[in-house]
């Protein structure tokens, strides 16, 4: 029984293919394998929220046409101009107001054009000494005292005017809506955001870098940004603003690339990465980057990945050596060992062994 099991041992098994997932190998224009890749979120050139100084019911909201032609309410996505009203509150209180203070205002008009009247009739008799000293005083308190409810009632006609205006927001610059937090109907209270708005022009991506690297940067020198969401292309940017000073974390200083987006393109929250060429601003050269899920350990203590190639016994997996360069978030540059149009593994490669047959799953 034992010289039976040791030979059966020894017979080849007919496994079936292991099922992998697979990705062919593309060069990354902008980047070089020996320099550091930072990564970072798009973030507009300037947000502010925009808030009510007063509390109210929402009434009307901005009007956009959509894609199928009918007007609908403004929402987040969309672009205003600078002066646009944006939401409007229900307004008939704070007209009651204004009415209100004019009516005391003019009130208090008339009040002081009679004292006014009056302490210049004192003022002749008291020059031709017709008038007591006692009643010139009297005419003149008169006077002051509606000389300053007058000013205080013009204060509270244009504090009431004020609110009255206020019960429109307006957006203060050309921008795009990027948060929306009010709805028809909806109350709103001083000081809570009802819409945040954006300056998407021109973007911007913030970085910390160590000081090996901010010494060899400058402002206005060029760079080109990768986005996730256009793998095809490179955006043209430069340092906009360089901290002077460390993070007394982190230590690194905080560099600030602005990228030119007239087309809106980039949108606020896409994840984009550089890396920074010479101070002299020399060309960057392209690299072969892949997922670190698909790096294994090699035979001869390098790294390896398994690249997909075909055999007589169909697909196989053929470890590959490789060198690597610089890790960046799931990413590494790999300076040697795969070319362009390869497939590797990128998922089940650490449950391979060369020459396995393998099954890329779509």
């Amino acid at each position: 029984m034992f010289v039976m099991a040791g030979c059966a041992s020894n017979k080849p098994l007919n496994q079936p293919p292991q099922g992998v997932q697979a990705q062919a190998i593309e060069k990354q224009a902008g980047f070089s394998a020996d320099a550091l890749r930072f990564s970072a979120v798009v973030t507009p050139d300037s947000e502010v929220p925009l808030a009510f100084r007063i509390p109210g019911y929402v009434t009307s909201l901005k009007q956009v046409r959509g894609q199928d032609g009918r007007m609908r309410d403004i929402a987040e996505g969309d672009r205003v101009s600078r002066g646009s009203v944006l939401v409007r509150i229900r307004s008939s209180e704070y007209q009651d107001k204004v009415h209100q203070a004019s009516s005391q205002a003019a009130a208090a008009e008339a009040v002081y054009q009679k004292a006014k009247l009056d302490f210049d009739r004192a003022t002749h008799l008291y020059d031709t000494e017709s008038l007591t000293k006692p009643d010139f005083d009297s005419a003149r308190a008169q006077y002051d005292a509606s000389q300053e409810q007058l000013k205080s009632a013009r204060a509270l006609t244009s504090e009431a005017e004020i609110a009255l205006r206020d019960t429109s927001l307006i957006a203060p610059f050309d921008g795009e809506i990027v948060k929306k937090a009010v709805e028809m109907g909806a109350f709103v209270g001083p000081g809570v955001p009802a819409f945040a708005l954006a300056k998407t022009d021109v973007v911007k991506i913030v970085v910390g870098v160590p000081d090996t690297v901010v010494r060899s940067v400058r402002l206005g020198q060029p760079v080109e940004v990768a986005i996730d969401a256009f793998p095809a292309r490179t955006f043209h940017a430069r340092i906009s603003r360089m901290s002077s000073a460390a993070d007394t974390i982190t230590r690194n200083f905080e560099v600030e690339v602005a990228i030119p987006n007239r087309d809106h393109l980039l949108k606020v929250g896409m994840i984009g990465a550089l890396q920074f060429g010479n101070a002299e601003g020399g060309s960057q050269a392209s690299t072969l980057l892949v997922p670190l899920s698909a790096v294994v350990q090699a035979k001869d203590g390098k790294y390896g990945v398994f690249v997909v190639s075909d055999s007589s016994a169909g697909e196989v997996a053929r470890l590959h050596s490789i060198d690597i360069g610089t890790v960046s978030g799931g990413e590494v540059a790999v300076v040697s060992g795969v070319q362009t149009g390869e497939r590797i593994i990128t998922n089940g490669a650490n449950l391979l062994k060369d020459g396995q047959r393998v099954e890329v799953l779509q």
